[in-house]
């Protein structure tokens, strides 16, 4: 028998749940990050940093197609078998797009860019729907903490590895490891739905992009939260790109390149892995909303140092900084939010707000980047960075907000 304030104890299927979650999560993980160094690591080769913002801008209009096929598939079918094929879909698309660039044929490096871009928020979407809608609510402090750990194991694990496969052989070779960890993860993920999936019930017709827009429309707490996701993906695209420039200016060998941002990554998850650690106390203790409050302020101080220091060191420090928080506390946070919702607004609503909103708040960094360079400020960047870590506190106390207004 439970003590009141204790969870029941596991049963089998949540069991097998727990651990093929955290085993996807790692697998997958690690898979993008040897897709994410090799691929801009070949991106800022062929174009420079310059082409980054019409990269992201193509990645935004590209997530609202995918975003649109999603919603087809959410309502009707096992999220985690959804996420199966998906892996498969997306290794199938990652060989044939590595033939074509070992075939000569142009431009595929903008394609796999696109591609690094769209199949890993899928991926990590399907992941966190099915954990939200099969996880108890007062296991996911825990369980959370424990997914986003074996996620930055797995990260960790790519990001180290990456640079020794480069050496080994070349960058984009390195990508054929790529497609062999989505094929477990495929195999996995279908494995998964068998032993421990959740069938949705049939809707009477299928749900399109529509349907997912009318849930958003009635839901106040999705608006905020897309408010908020967008804002802070502003943030993290601007520092990124302002990385990118360092990296590109301080690293002009590929495989070079590639290790070094291979080891910026593998600090981001070890700053990640220490947070998540340490994730379910902390907003045990602290409480949620003055975790969300805390991630823009502490991001806020590293940005302002490289405003001090405007070194390579210092801009590492706040890329580091704004993935770490991004991966972890942030994370975690956002998701138990959307735990109380309906299955609507938890799989197609949350579609639009994740989705969409990640990938298309760097669309909307990357037209403030190109207009900052047509009028020769590309320099302004950081103000305007500044300028949005202010207004990501301002949504961060309105949703804290109506939270206490609600209770």
């Amino acid at each position: 028998m439970t003590k009141p304030n204790e969870s029941p104890p596991l049963t089998p299927i949540q069991r097998t749940r727990l651990f093929g979650l955290a085993a996807l999560i790692f697998v997958i993980l690690a898979s993008y990050s040897i897709a994410r160094p090799a691929t801009e690591s070949l991106f800022l080769g062929a174009y420079g940093a310059d082409a980054l913002p019409l990269a992201w801008l193509m990645v935004g209009v590209g997530s609202l197609g995918v975003v649109t096929v999603y919603n087809r598939f959410c309502a009707t079918t096992d999220l985690v078998r959804i996420f199966g094929v998906s892996a498969g879909i997306s290794a199938g698309l990652l060989v044939a797009i590595l033939l074509a660039m070992t075939a000569g044929i142009p431009k595929m490096t903008w394609v796999l860019y696109l591609w690094k871009d769209l199949y890993i928020v899928v991926l990590i979407e399907v992941f966190w729907s099915f954990a939200n809608a099969t996880v108890p609510q007062q296991r996911a402090k825990w369980w959370y903490g424990l997914f986003c750990v074996l996620g930055s194991l797995g990260g960790m694990a790519g990001n180290l590895g990456v640079g020794w496969l480069a050496a080994q052989s070349s960058t984009q070779t390195t990508l054929w490891a790529v497609v062999v960890l989505l094929a477990i993860g495929g195999a996995g993920g279908i494995a998964l739905a068998k032993f421990a999936g959740v069938n949705a019930a049939p809707p009477k017709e299928p749900p399109s992009l529509t349907d997912g827009f009318k849930v958003l429309k009635n839901s106040r707490a999705l608006w905020l939260l897309m408010a908020l996701i967008g804002t802070t993906q502003i943030v993290i695209t601007l520092i990124d790109y302002q990385f990118s420039v360092a990296i590109a200016e301080n690293y002009t060998d590929a495989d070079a390149r590639t290790a070094i941002i291979g080891q910026v990554y593998a600090a981001i998850d070890l700053a990640s892995l220490t947070l998540q650690l340490a994730t379910g106390p902390i907003i045990r203790l602290v409480g949620l909303p003055m975790v969300l409050l805390a991630i823009p302020a502490l991001l806020g101080i590293a940005v302002t140092g490289f405003v001090l220091v405007p070194k390579f060191a210092a801009i590492s420090v706040a890329k580091v900084a704004s993935k770490a928080f991004d991966y972890s506390l942030f994370r975690a946070a956002k998701e138990i939010l959307y735990i109380p919702l309906s299955h609507k607004e938890k799989t197609q609503g949350k579609a639009l707000v994740d989705m969409m909103s990640y990938r298309m708040a760097k669309g909307a960094a990357s037209m403030m980047l190109i207009a900052l360079v047509a009028i020769g400020r590309p320099d302004s960047a950081l103000w305007v960075t500044i300028a949005c870590i202010l207004l990501w506190i301002w949504l961060t106390v309105q949703l804290n907000r109506g939270h206490r207004n609600k209770a």
